[in-house]
């Protein structure tokens, strides 16, 4: 997978706070702006490619979080958002995304791999994870490897990362 690597983190706001993508002279390359923020049902948000000149805007849902006990005592957390009235990991899989995630080796994060129809399209660290020169702001920030053609997608499937609890998405 050819591609350039990108640092996704939130806005230094407190109120309305978004995310941004930047290269590594730090250009903005994506954004999602919370034009209307709700207090009670979704939030709508601008996506803004500043590469393509291309902008959308969504209807994004607050964050859910369920913790199970099992057998044996092990945990399972179910983290999620509604993107235009859909969980956010319905979406994507119905879009034909594919997440492969795991540890990242002798680092502290996580590691994602990101397939398209059987298609690698991008690879995600969690900025703990990466000998990245960005510099970390809290634990929403990730590295973000994808071509110009996937970045939109991307920037979704991270953003996703960045506001669920949501671990392990195999």
């Amino acid at each position: 997978m050819a591609g350039k690597t990108y640092f996704f983190h939130p806005e230094k706001k407190i109120l309305k706070q978004g995310y941004l993508l930047e290269d590594d002279q730090q250009q903005v390359v994506y954004e999602a702006k919370v034009l209307k923020q709700s207090l009670i049902g979704a939030s709508e948000i601008e996506f803004i490619n500043h590469l393509s000149g291309r902008s959308e805007t969504h209807k994004v849902g607050k964050t859910v979080t369920t913790e199970t006990s099992g057998m044996l005592g092990m945990f399972s957390t179910k983290s999620h958002f509604k993107f235009d009235g859909k969980k956010i990991w319905d979406y994507l899989h119905e879009k034909g995304i594919r997440i492969d995630s795991a540890l990242s080796g002798g680092k502290i994060g996580m590691t994602y791999r990101i397939s398209l129809k059987g298609e690698e399209i991008a690879t995600i660290a969690s900025a703990a994870a990466n000998n990245s020169n960005f510099i970390v702001t809290s634990g929403s920030c990730y590295q973000v490897t994808t071509s110009e053609e996937h970045l939109d997608i991307a920037f979704l499937i991270t953003m996703a990362f960045a506001r669920t609890d949501q671990a392990f998405y195999d």
